[in-house]
């Protein structure tokens, strides 16, 4: 069995990492930010990759400004949507 990985997957976590150590949102629990990652992967296509090869012929095609910029733009919209309605109670966090 090959091990499936999707490269949008992590290039967005190091986003949203990135974006939480500089802004403060209402709540960023571990949901949260799950439900983050998931708003901003749902808007943006998945680059999967089984290989060495591949994972590196992902990486270098991604590293084009217009993507990262996209990433970025994605997770900030995430995440202000769900600071804005939260998926918990912000007491139950």
């Amino acid at each position: 069995m090959y091990d499936l990985k999707n490269h949008t997957e992590i290039v967005v976590q190091h986003a949203l990492d990135t974006y939480l150590r500089n802004n403060t949102l209402s709540c960023s629990c571990e949901r949260c930010q799950a439900d983050i990652m998931a708003l901003a992967l749902n808007r943006l296509p998945a680059r999967y990759y089984v290989s060495t090869r591949g994972e590196i012929m992902t990486q270098f095609t991604s590293q084009a400004l217009p993507d990262q910029t996209r990433v970025m733009a994605d997770v900030v919209l995430a995440a202000q949507q769900v600071s804005a309605n939260p998926s918990h109670p912000l007491d139950q966090s």
